[in-house]
């Protein structure tokens, strides 16, 4: 089974699947062909992050890049920041999607690459039709790509985002995957493709030299993990924010959600957002790289440090609460299982919509505006620093039964919906009894900022009034504003978008979310 939220990329996976590939094969046939499909939130110019079932053992593999040498505290005030900016060549570090891609093949693939590329290239070359949701996305990030990309036309043929059904080529993005299929990790991170973003990024004022590119950027690490009713749900550790989830469910471990579902939803709503808010602060304090700065995982996820988080929520009142940092993010999750039940949960991303807004002239290449989540401030762990991996949101997760063996592959995209898309589902299953399908179309809530938080269309019409008693101001969504500049609520007030697996027996269930274009297939 393929699960993703392009219904090309999934049955992409699902032939690789049923011509003999395994679930690793699938996954890397699955992440080319999205950024064919959905180029705003994803692509080579980006980062990636997986957990891998393989045999029984499970692996984590950070795809994460790199900043680049010259990225310091003193180059960016010398260049007029006081703050990090949102998008341009000072966000973006070295692009780590393709190292994990290919590390994740070498170690598990049985297909040659080129077999995996080549439906993503072929559909580049000859053009897909752009769905409706991704042609939305693709017109509001316009502005960007005509502010920061000296020609935009690749992605704007005729000054404009492709309308929904047309079609939509890109020979230079196929010309550069499959210069990737001959030659591997030196066809992006060495000779022209590299020198192209090179050149790209030194006349718009980047900080990646050539030398940065040398560094792998992936790199193989161990799951941290938690228990909730009984189930033990995995995630990658910090640099990126998995944590979150997990102590948000230790937290909601202490209460009796089952009951207060029944009773009132809004409480329970009220206390699952509560948590979250608690949990952010703390990844806002404590997460970046540990290869610069030791973070106490062990600590944020003890029984006794989590219980006394929990002693901290009001149930009559919203806790004035630290930001709970970024809440805009454009993101790919994908899925698979193959036949010998091996699985990847693999979440790739440039970002924000159309990332930095740097299009690598020739390539098809946007870059990835990751660095924008550095801090300037050279107190706080996850300031800007040559080298470094920045606090990242995007995060893939699994779930084992009790008897140890993988139940659920799963995630959600959506920057700091992410992992509270995660709890939600995972308490929908677990405290609520619903089905994989009913846990990820049921209405969710989201924490932004201060009391600030975005609820969905309800069933029960008094859900909002009564978490508004409860002293939570309520963000309502808004039409896609026609420029990525304009102030605005409206990727605030989106949901996520998740796509699930789960494993039963012999038997397979896929759900794919309606907030997006996604369905799961099968053969």
């Amino acid at each position: 089974m393929a699960c993703s939220s392009q219904p090309l990329a999934a049955a992409v996976g699902r032939d690789i699947l049923r011509a003999g590939g395994n679930a690793v094969d699938a996954a890397v046939a699955m992440a080319a062909m999205v950024n064919i499909t959905e180029p705003m939130m994803n692509g080579l110019g980006g980062d990636c992050m997986m957990l891998v079932h393989w045999n029984g053992a499970f692996f984590g593999l950070n795809g994460s890049g790199r900043a680049g040498s010259r990225l310091t505290i003193d180059n960016l005030c010398a260049a007029g920041f006081s703050s990090m900016p949102k998008a341009g060549a000072a966000t973006v570090t070295v692009p780590g999607a393709l190292d994990a891609y290919l590390a994740l093949h070498d170690r598990f693939g049985s297909m040659d690459l080129s077999a995996l590329v080549e439906p993503a290239a072929a559909y580049a070359e000859d053009g897909f039709a752009v769905s409706a949701k991704v042609s939305q996305a693709w017109k509001w990030g316009a502005s960007k790509l005509q502010r920061f990309s000296p020609d935009a036309s690749p992605y704007l043929p005729g000054g404009e985002a492709p309308k929904a059904g047309q079609i939509f080529q890109h020979k230079d993005l196929a010309r550069t995957w499959r210069l990737i299929a001959k030659g591997g990790r030196a066809a992006f991170y060495g000779g022209e493709v590299r020198d192209r973003v090179l050149d790209a990024l030194q006349k718009a004022g980047g900080y990646l030299e050539i030398e940065d590119f040398d560094q792998v950027q992936a790199e193989w690490v161990e799951p941290i993990r938690a228990s909730y009713r009984g189930h033990t749900i995995l995630e990658l550790p910090p640099n990126g924010q998995g944590i979150v989830a997990l102590m948000a469910l230790g937290i909601l471990e202490g209460f009796d959600l089952t009951g207060l579902f029944n009773e009132n939803e809004a409480q329970a709503g009220h206390l699952i957002i509560e948590a979250i808010k608690l949990c952010f602060a703390d990844a806002e304090r404590y997460v970046a790289d540990p290869r610069f700065v030791e973070i106490p995982v062990e600590r944020l996820l003890s029984a006794e440090y989590l219980g006394g988080r929990r002693g901290l929520i009001e149930r009559d009142r919203a806790l004035d609460n630290p930001p709970a940092g970024r809440v805009y993010g454009d993101t790919t999750y994908l899925t698979v299982v193959d036949r010998d039940r091996n699985a990847v949960s693999l979440i790739t991303s440039i970002s924000d919509v159309f990332g930095s807004g740097i299009i690598v002239p020739g390539t098809g290449i946007i870059l990835h505006n990751r660095g924008a989540d550095f801090e300037m401030n050279a107190a706080h762990p996850n300031h800007a620093a040559p080298g470094k991996r920045v606090r990242h949101t995007i995060i893939p997760s699994m779930m084992l039964a009790p008897d140890g063996s993988l139940k659920l592959s799963f995630g959600c995209m959506g920057a700091n919906m992410q992992p509270q898309g995660q709890v939600q589902i995972l308490v929908n299953i677990l405290d609520r009894g619903m089905n994989l399908q009913q846990a990820v179309d049921a209405p969710r809530v989201r924490v932004l900022d201060g009391h600030r938080i975005s609820i969905e269309q309800h069933p029960d019409s008094n859900f909002a009034d009564e978490l508004k008693a409860l002293g939570h101001d309520i963000v309502i969504g808004e039409e896609i504003p026609a420029d990525w500049m304009l102030p605005h609520d409206f990727m605030r007030s989106f949901e996520g978008s998740a796509q699930a697996i789960a494993i039963d027996g012999e038997s397979l269930c896929g759900a794919s979310d309606p907030r997006l274009d996604g369905i799961a297939v099968s053969w």
